[in-house]
């Protein structure tokens, strides 16, 4: 899985399963997704929902 999937399907409406919820939550706190990808998926959430 890449982050940058999980980007672009939040962006385009779709709902993030559990998996891809806990691939960014255990990325983040690992350290392996970086802050701006991070920002772009938030970004996404708040746009999208």
């Amino acid at each position: 899985m890449r982050m940058v999937d999980v980007i672009e399907k939040k962006r385009d409406g779709h709902e993030l399963s559990t998996e891809e919820i806990q691939f960014f939550v255990d990325g983040y706190t690992a350290g392996s997704i970086p802050d701006y990808q991070v920002s772009a998926l938030t970004m996404a959430i708040f746009s999208r929902g």
